[in-house]
Parts: C-alpha cells; sequence; structure tokens
C-alpha cells in the first residue's frame, strides 16, 4: 500500500527484545518461582501483551549455547557457520575497530600470584569503573619487545572486563586462551588449535602479550594503592574467546546485557 504523501510502500518495523539470562533458575525463599515470576515487572507484560513470546531452542534441542553463537542464530546466521570467536564481539562492542586478519579477546582483569604462577581471582574487582579506564590506557597502544610489527589496542568495556585486539601479520584466530576459567588455577598459555605457522605464531605473541600486560600492571600506581588498601590488585589480563572479525551482509546490533553491544 502506497504511503500518504505517495512516497511508496510503508516499511513495517519490528523491535526485537531479547533479555539474554532472565529465565534464571527457581529459588526456595521466593516459594519455588524464579526471581523473574516473583518480580513486578508491567513494562515488560506490556511489550509481551502486544508481541509474540515463547520458547525456543537457538541453535537446536538440547544443545546449551552461548550469548554469542545464540544471538547469531536468532538473527539467522548459523554460528556453525559464522562463528568465529566471541573476542570479536566483545572487542567491537567496547569500541574497538577491527580489521581483516586481527585477533581479539574477551578479557578480565584479574588477580595472580606471581610466585605460583596461580590466578588468585579471576575477577580482580566486579567495581573497576574508574580504575579499569585508567589501567586499560596505560596498555592500550604498547608494544612487544619480541615483536614490534604488532600493535596492541585495549579498550575498557565494564565491571572487570576489557577488549583486546592485536593488529599484525600472519595471525590466527585458532588458538586458545590464557583464561583457567577458575579461580585457584595455574594462569595458562595460548597454544595453536591447528599446526599452521599462523596459529603457532599467534600463541607465541599472546604469551609475550600476557607478560608484557603483567609487567606493566605490577608497577601501575592504582595497584599499589589497591595493595595499600588491601583490595586485589589488577596484575593480569586473562585473554579468551580468540577470534576474528566475522563478515555478514546486514548490519545489526547486539546488545548483551551482561556484557556490551557490537554492530557488525
Amino acid at each position: 500500500m502506497a504511503g500518504a504523501e505517495g512516497r511508496g510502500p510503508r516499511r513495517s518495523r519490528v523491535a526485537f527484545v531479547l533479555v539474554d539470562g532472565i529465565g534464571d533458575v527457581s529459588v526456595p525463599s521466593l516459594g519455588g518461582r524464579t526471581p523473574l515470576e516473583a518480580a513486578c515487572t508491567p513494562r515488560l507484560d506490556a511489550v509481551a501483551a502486544v508481541g509474540v513470546t515463547g520458547l525456543m531452542d537457538p541453535v537446536e534441542p538440547g544443545l546449551a549455547c552461548g550469548s554469542d553463537t545464540a544471538h547469531l542464530s536468532l538473527l539467522g546466521y548459523d554460528p556453525r557457520v559464522y562463528y568465529r570467536g566471541r573476542g570479536a564481539f566483545e572487542s567491537m562492542g567496547a569500541g574497538l575497530a577491527m580489521a581483516p586478519g586481527d585477533i581479539a579477546f574477551k578479557s578480565n582483569f584479574a588477580t595472580l600470584d606471581e610466585s605460583t604462577g596461580v590466578i588468585i581471582s579471576r575477577r580482580a574487582d566486579r567495581h573497576f569503573e574508574e580504575e579499569g579506564p585508567i589501567l586499560c590506557a596505560a596498555l592500550d597502544g604498547m608494544r612487544l619487545p619480541s615483536f614490534p610489527e604488532y600493535e596492541i589496542r585495549v579498550r575498557y568495556a565494564t565491571e572487570h572486563r576489557c577488549g583486546v585486539v592485536v593488529k599484525g601479520p600472519k595471525l590466527s584466530g585458532n588458538i586458545s586462551g590464557t583464561d583457567p576459567l577458575k579461580d585457584n588455577r595455574l594462569h595458562l598459555k595460548a597454544e595453536p588449535l591447528d599446526d599452521s605457522q599462523e596459529a603457532k605464531n599467534s600463541a607465541a605473541v599472546i604469551n609475550e602479550l600476557s607478560k608484557e600486560i603483567t609487567h606493566i600492571l605490577v608497577s601501575h600506581p592504582i595497584n599499589a594503592q589497591r595493595a595499600a588498601e588491601g583490595k586485589n590488585i589488577a596484575n593480569v589480563v586473562l585473554l579468551r574467546g580468540c577470534g576474528i572479525r566475522i563478515e555478514v551482509s546486514v548490519k545489526i546490533l547486539i546488545v548483551d546485557l551482561y556484557d556490551t553491544a557490537v554492530a557488525i
């Protein structure tokens, strides 16, 4: 149907509201209800009343997927085809530009026992809004002694999180990360996940990056102040979810309530 002024067909707009992780689990103190069931949610109720709601398996029945793969699937992109690691989502969401060939990581400021190599706390501090940007600025643009041809970009995201992007030649996203995923475990070294020279080179670059990050953070005044106040110091950045930028045909906006937003 033509518009009132004859400007062509009207274009419908759809608001796709995705509240990630809101389902939660039942809580005995709430009478076996979930927090959402117990909450007063008039605005969510109003949105639901005029929309379409339901349950679905984002990728396939029985497959527990993360926000990144679920979002890709919900927006029409098969994660088996398009998914290339979470790091790119997190880093671009933090405001870092990525070009083809760059690799990126979802990253945590954490606390490392340098004498044992054990990660005492994977989250140095969830309330890191003041210190986080300052420490990211200290790391942004750092250079690696053995790999001077690589550029390192670091940007604060939220809470204890930041995005890290590595730019340079012969990089591969097919490497493991340095995050042990649980407290009181050894800080890991990045390993190549295939036999390519690019993956081996990337792992070597990331291992030196991890070491140099700690070298910078240990001597930062913020950590001296935190130590004096009896707080966990942020002397390491855990790197996980190595990823590359993906190319899609439609510009979409992914908003993750737990993390950040990214346009791809």
